[in-house]
């Protein structure tokens, strides 16, 4: 009987993706879980955004915190990783729109991405923010490029 060696672990990115798993979704969980603990605060702050009807505002508030935290748990224990990375990655790309947006209009709207910890960027939206989710959002790509990388639960294996 074969042992099984993890392919990810030969390639030179591969040990790369593991940390990028860990903070990435790590950030994902963190930011769904303050925002289930305030729902009627996150809805006040997509409202501010003028992109959405009231009732998607409403729908928006409840399912986003927990599509986050599920799709970032599934993240750091690398389980259907590149398709929790891709869902992260589209969510990016959506705020990175809204950011885009509310920047365009001159807009003074608070985020509300992580609850009342609002790091690195304090205050109203700007470029702070635009960078911010670009990073998250080409970490994303990353993961999703390379694959879930070592200590995954569907890491890529050879026989």
């Amino acid at each position: 009987m074969a042992i099984a060696h993890d392919a990810a672990a030969k390639r030179p990115m591969g040990w790369l993706v593991f940390p990028l798993r860990l903070v990435l979704g790590g950030l994902f969980v963190f930011a769904g879980v303050m925002k289930v603990q305030d729902t009627q605060n996150f809805a006040f702050a997509i409202n501010g955004f003028k992109l959405m009807p009231q009732h998607l505002v409403v729908l928006a508030a409840f399912v986003l915190p927990w599509l986050e935290m599920v799709a970032g748990a599934m993240l750091v224990l690398g389980l259907w990783t590149r398709a929790s990375a891709g869902v992260i990655g589209l969510m990016t790309l959506g705020f990175l729109g809204g950011i885009i947006s509310v920047i365009v209009r001159g807009m003074d709207v608070k985020c509300s991405c992580f609850g009342k910890f609002e790091f690195p960027c304090a205050g109203a939206i700007g470029y702070c923010h635009l960078v911010r989710n670009t990073v998250m959002t080409a970490m994303a790509g990353a993961i999703v490029l390379w694959g879930p990388g070592p200590l995954a639960i569907d890491r890529e294996s050879t026989k």
